[in-house]
């Protein structure tokens, strides 16, 4: 009693560490990050292949431990149609002797003295099976009508005992560098968009701040528009729905509780606390509030111009200060990339892929083909799409980690100015409004996704016109993608605004059952892409203004000159043809005023 005591105290709960497959499991891993971090001390490389190599690493050893543990199914698949394994309490179970094949349909059934309750629920038969008094599990039928699949938590009780606890214990271990990596860029990116915002728009002189941020916006929601008209027709003509019988399993769990009116998404911009502002992830309020405090500065400083340079130059050391600590976890950033992929596969139940395989695929090939039009788009722009890929990949690869646009903004902004060489005026503003608006994956491709596998998998949604259908689809994509944020896990929100701004909040959860499975597997492609999405937006916006600094390699410095000269000379023919219609209207006004005194002249 006192040894099972200590064990579960001390080594589960605390050291987490209670097999012995799990501290070998740490050593070896550990160990080998040891080994790759002393490689990189020895041997100098670029910090492109430092990263490719800690993800390789990663995902080798993230796959050994799925080979060694079967595989296994999801927590709404079974795998094989051998085990079923569930999520409880952030455990996997392995849960077959409580899986039901074949339930009596007649009344109750005793199964491995388990007993069923049959019930019918809006003329569809559901199952709630209840496990030695301690578990609940609710069940529908999966597309075959044999096996049954969760769509609900399952209560966890301490005397089930997971047959993968050394997975769990190791995860504990492999997310600890991870964790830290994450946590460090997160502590630093409401400090980064509050001063960027603040310099931009507290600067003397700077002026078309509210153009650009219009640009970067339609440049945006364009984006998201593509990615779903693409993803969508790809999976419609590939009928990736098919065989899931929506209509057969039990509706519900519209989720409207994660979706909102446009209306309220735009007021809840507007902060309406200071500090709750700063301290809390959401990046559009912060750049509202930055905003505000930095135009407020430019009247100040018609009063106090020796203050306001007093603080201009307060934020500009802050500035580099925190740039100093990004770069100070930058560093660690190969072995957090190996942490990364490796928990990425470990945590996941990859044998739930073999039912959802090609929903997977095709969202994937909606990234790609997103990522190859965004190149496309910037070379027909005459931007060096070679030069722009060289320094575009760190936030795509930060991005597939961390799996949240916010914990990449760092990275990205510090990529398009000290790398790119794109002006702060342009940075500051696109590069945070892309991590929440305009998200072309998380609202783009993923709702391609959701509607093609609703309309393709649903014969009641199917006897909508198609074409009706798809345009519905995209303007709810556009409206939801404003208020999307750039944070793990967005499979719940865009399920939901999409489902329900359709008009088919129902079939919430049997497709949240789908997207709810891939979603961390998903998440990271979808991510990278964001984040490019947002690089690419960021730099067409800089080619339209010109915004570049001395040295960029995204376009030519003859070039470069060229164009500004033509830009001034636009400008300066804008201003001759304004002041001379200025000069005729005064001219005209003069003629007028003579006229009507050699009138009055005449008449006398």
């Amino acid at each position: 009693m006192l040894l099972s005591s200590f064990k579960e105290t001390f080594l589960q709960n605390f050291l987490s560490i209670s097999t012995w497959q799990s501290l070998l499991a740490i050593v070896l891993f550990f160990g080998l990050m040891g080994g790759f971090w002393y490689g990189l001390k020895q041997i100098k490389i670029k910090f492109v292949y430092r990263i490719l190599i800690g993800m390789s690493i990663g995902l080798i050893f993230g796959i050994v431990i799925q080979a060694i543990i079967g595989f296994p199914g999801g927590s709404w698949f079974s795998h094989d149609g051998k085990s079923a394994w569930a999520l409880v309490d952030g455990n996997w179970l392995d849960i077959s002797e409580y899986y039901i094949q074949k339930p009596n349909l007649q009344g109750m059934d005793e199964i491995k003295g388990n007993y069923v309750q049959i019930k019918t629920i809006i003329g569809i038969e559901g199952y709630e099976a209840v496990v030695n008094g301690l578990t609940k599990l609710s069940l529908f039928k999966d597309a075959k009508g044999e096996n049954l699949a969760f769509i609900s938590a399952i209560s966890f009780s301490p005397e089930i005992k997971s047959g993968i606890d050394w997975i769990i214990e190791f995860n504990t271990w492999a997310s600890m560098l991870r964790q830290i990596f994450i946590n460090g860029i997160l502590l630093i990116t409401i400090p980064v968009v509050f001063i960027a915002i603040f310099r931009v728009v507290a600067k003397p002189g700077s002026k078309g701040l509210g153009r650009i941020s219009g640009k970067a916006i339609a440049i945006l929601l364009i984006n998201v528009a593509i990615a779903f008209t693409i993803t969508f027709w790809i999976g419609y003509v590939l009928k990736i729905g098919k065989g899931l019988n929506f209509d057969q399993q039990i509706p519900g769990g519209s989720g409207r509780t994660d979706s909102k009116a446009l209306p309220e998404i735009i007021w809840g911009y507007i902060p309406s606390n200071f500090v709750a502002t700063l301290s809390a992830t959401a990046i559009i309020p912060v750049i509202v509030l930055a905003a505000l405090i930095g135009y407020a500065t430019t009247f100040v400083r018609k009063k106090h111009p020796e203050s306001m340079d007093n603080l201009m130059n307060f934020m500009d050391r802050a500035w580099d200060i925190v740039m100093s600590i990004l770069m100070t976890f930058m560093k660690i950033m190969p072995l957090a990339v190996m942490a990364m992929l490796t928990t990425s596969i470990t945590t996941r139940a990859i044998g739930a892929l073999a039912s959802i395989g090609l929903i997977l695929a095709v969202g994937y090939l909606g990234l790609i083909i997103m990522l190859g039009f965004m190149t496309l788009i910037l070379f027909l722009s005459g931007i060096n799409v070679k030069a722009w890929w060289k320094n575009a990949w760190k936030p795509l690869i930060q991005g597939f980690s961390t799996q949240s646009s916010n914990a990449t903004l760092p990275v990205t902004i510090d990529t398009l100015t000290n790398e790119m060489k794109i002006k702060d005026k342009v940075t500051s503003i696109v590069a945070p409004l892309s991590t929440s608006l305009g998200l072309v994956a998380c609202a783009g491709v993923q709702a391609g996704l959701i509607t093609s596998v609703l309309y393709t998998g649903s014969a009641t949604v199917a006897e909508m016109n198609i074409f009706a259908f798809f345009i519905l689809g995209l303007f709810t994509t556009i409206v939801a993608s404003i208020g999307i944020a750039g944070v793990p896990g967005t499979a719940t929100v865009v399920t939901s605004a999409v489902l329900n701004g359709i008009g088919f909040g129902t079939f919430f959860a049997p497709v949240y059952a789908i997207f709810g499975a891939i979603d961390g597997l998903f998440d990271m492609g979808r991510t990278a892409t964001n984040v490019t999405g947002g690089v690419f937006a960021a730099t067409l916006v800089a080619k339209d203004e010109l915004l570049f600094d001395e040295g960029t390699e995204l376009i030519s410095e003859k070039k470069l000159k060229t164009l500004i000269e033509n830009k001034n000379l636009k400008e300066e023919s804008k201003k001759t043809k304004q002041a001379d219609k200025e000069a005729n209207k005064v001219e005209k006004q003069k003629n007028k005023v003579e006229k009507q005194k050699a009138e009055k002249k005449t008449k006398k």
